[in-house]
């Protein structure tokens, strides 16, 4: 093709990209929060990649520095198919409730184009990170959220340059559009029935718990939902070519910082409960709980529509690893990845009505993965590919909730590349994700209770695991 005809039909597909990727950036979901399966034949090599890229565009996002060894057009469409299953066993009750997710499709979108034979372009669309935890409202960790989600799309402008024969480099501005939205019930008895008579003072405070109201009594729903904000950050690579079997690679993808901006909206929830004591000379033990709270879900309430206000840092990633050609037909490759994930501390909730500002301690820990991949040329036409991984979790134990109820993972993958025309690669992975079981919770301290850590309120078990499937095609041009 023409070099002048080539860059007329990349500049058209870059531009449905970019339209495409941010239509989707509010529906966009995914379970866990780092998504790593943004090309199905990295997913089919565990995610192993930094040294030695797929050929499909998807290095736009797993080291910049490769597209520089890919010449024409390639347009690379794909998508991961995500089908989570979870459950919480109580450990005082012995309940067993399910995780409500349905599969979820996580897209990526690529293109590449070869300006020189030193210089490369690209663009891609991929969704790094998300969260997705749906429980039934009668769940006892509703309290906590039972319909929460996060995500962010990456839209990433890339350039890539071959400094020498041996030695690449790559990287390019990152666009981030994100979402966010928790539901959660509301507990009366943690609620404040009437303030001190001395301002300050907290022991003239009265909660409904005091009145007789049993812990875990919703009596409203909040929603908090901000979409479509946006963010810059970077991903940047190298690429070196030791020999003509040994490569190494690295990437660093820098922190990205969200601010949002939404709504905040509170449904009253009938108790149908009676005080069991009087709350003061006009409010008689016998009076309904529903009529008492209701004002404060209309007029001048401090529980009605109103906007609210936070902060998330997606963390920063760095990914080193190495490739080797064992045989003519076979390689190897091996990356080791660390997330900072310790940029989520405390998540900020900020009010209209200053009263109910409030914080989502996470406490979460840097982690680790660890990636082993393969792929074997099983005929001209069919690559044959296979891997493991192995990463350590973000929460901590005081951080194992209904939001995260995360704990290190084995996963195992297997998949192939068929390129039945020169013009098409169609590449398949299924990889299986295998959660170890972990001790959480599903509430925080009662008012007045005393707790050294949150971790001592870990009574119940969380389990979880998950099948993926993912298709990507490639056209080269």
């Amino acid at each position: 093709m023409h070099r002048s005809l080539r860059l007329r039909v990349l500049t058209s597909v870059l531009s449905l990209f970019v339209v495409a990727g941010l239509g989707s950036a509010s529906q966009t979901l995914a379970q866990g929060f780092a998504v790593y399966e943004q090309g199905s034949c990295v997913m089919a090599r565990a995610g192993a990649a930094v040294a030695n890229g797929c050929g499909d565009g998807s290095s736009i996002y797993f080291n910049p520095a490769n597209i520089a060894n890919m010449s024409g057009i390639t347009v690379s469409v794909g998508g991961t198919l995500i089908a989570p299953q979870g459950s919480y066993t109580s450990g005082i009750t012995g309940r067993e409730s399910d995780l409500q997710n349905d599969p979820v499709p996580v897209p990526h979108i690529y293109a590449t184009y070869e300006a020189s034979d030193r210089l490369s372009l690209g663009i891609g669309t991929y969704v790094p990170y998300g969260l997705s935890t749906e429980w039934n409202p009668t769940f006892e960790g509703a309290f906590e959220g039972y319909d929460n989600s996060v995500q962010s799309i990456y839209i990433q402008p890339t350039i890539s340059y071959q400094i020498t024969d041996r030695i690449t480099v790559g990287g390019g501005p990152i666009l981030s559009v994100s979402a966010v939205e928790l539901n959660q019930q509301l507990d009366l008895s943690q609620q404040r029935a009437r303030g001190g008579d001395t301002p300050g003072n907290p022991d003239d405070d009265v909660f409904f718990s005091e009145l007789g109201i049993p812990f875990h009594t919703a009596f409203g729903d909040t929603k908090l939902e901000a979409t479509n904000e946006t963010a810059l950050g970077g991903n940047i690579g190298v690429g070196v070519r030791a020999t003509n079997r040994l490569r190494f690679g690295a990437r660093f993808t820098t922190p990205i910082t969200v601010e949002f901006s939404g709504d905040a909206t509170f449904t009253q929830r009938d108790t149908g409960l009676r005080l069991r004591t009087a709350l003061g000379p006009n409010i008689p033990a016998g009076t309904p709980v529903d009529n008492v709270v209701a004002g404060q879900f209309s007029g001048d309430g401090s529980l009605t529509a109103q906007t609210i206000e936070t902060e998330i840092t997606f963390p920063a990633q760095l990914v080193v690893g190495t490739s080797f050609d064992a045989t003519n037909r076979l390689t190897v490759m091996a990356d080791y990845q660390w997330t900072g994930w310790s940029t989520l501390g405390e998540i900020p909730l900020d009010f209209e009505e200053d009263a109910l500002d409030t914080e989502r301690v996470l406490n979460y820990d840097n982690t680790s993965a660890f990636r082993v991949g393969g792929q074997y040329q099983a005929l001209d036409q069919l690559m044959v590919r296979a891997g493991y991984l192995y990463n350590t979790p973000a929460a901590a134990d005081a951080s194992v909730t209904p939001l995260l109820p995360e704990a290190a993972r084995n996963q195992f993958t297997l998949g192939l590349g068929w390129r039945p025309v020169d013009l098409l690669e169609i590449d398949v992975a299924y990889q299986y994700l295998g959660q170890n079981d972990r001790l959480g919770r599903v509430r925080d301290a009662r008012v007045g209770e005393q707790v050294g850590s949150l971790s001592e309120l870990n009574e119940g078990l969380y389990s979880f695991d998950a099948h993926l499937v993912g298709l990507t095609l490639t056209f080269s041009l």
